[in-house]
């Protein structure tokens, strides 16, 4: 009798001990579990951290240099006068010399196309014109940026002003052009640095010394 109460007894010890073991690996499990999740979150917020402040390259999208071409001498085309509004008949384009019109086209920036034969004579007076390819709203910006750039110019010591021009000028290869008299320098940007540079060097550079 008391055999079997040994027995009894030793089953239920076992089965206690088997309980215990039981419930101790599932603590064991869910708290390899609970480490795991905490060390994604934390390594992968540490990823999401340096993702955010460092993103990559192609989010930004491809990055293109700046295109320009050196300054050009452009063959001379002529410098006749001719009545307004009448065909230029220029061969290079845009041009930066050839027929044009009585009246200069005065200093400044104008969102909107000036006739080529009032700043071909503005060139010949040694003006700076600045011409750009654009549509829409793309030649309120570029008129903006011109305007911005030739703030920034100096004014010529003998006339007291800017002898600085921007227009939009469609039918030319270069998305922009920088003109003096027979010279040009193409760009797809407009550039500070370089139109500045150039203004500084080839201003008066026209054929009349003139305001």
């Amino acid at each position: 009798m008391a055999t079997g109460k040994k027995l009894a007894k030793q089953v239920r010890l076992d089965e206690r001990a088997t309980i215990l073991r039981r419930k101790a690996e599932i603590e064991a499990r869910n708290r390899n579990i609970v480490i795991a999740v905490f060390a994604v979150l934390i390594i992968g917020g540490g990823g999401l951290l340096y993702f955010l402040v460092n993103p990559p390259t192609l989010l930004a999208g491809p990055t293109q240099p700046a295109v320009h071409t050196a300054a050009l001498s452009i063959p001379d085309e002529g410098h006749n006068h001719i009545a307004d509004g009448a065909p230029l008949g220029n061969k290079h384009q845009p041009p930066s010399s050839g027929n044009h019109y009585a009246i200069p086209l005065p200093a400044g920036t104008y969102p909107t196309a000036q006739p080529a034969g009032k700043w071909i004579h503005s060139l010949e007076h040694g003006y700076i014109v600045v011409v750009y390819r654009c549509s829409g709203a793309e030649c309120a910006d570029l008129d903006s940026q011109a305007k911005t750039i030739m703030a920034t110019l100096p004014k010529d010591p003998k006339y007291g002003e800017v002898k600085f021009v921007a227009t939009p000028y469609q039918t030319m290869a270069p998305k922009i052009a920088v003109l003096a008299w027979d010279k040009e320098q193409d760009m797809d940007l407009m550039d500070p640095g370089l139109i500045s540079a150039f203004y500084k060097q080839y201003i008066n550079h026209g054929r009349e010394d003139l305001p």
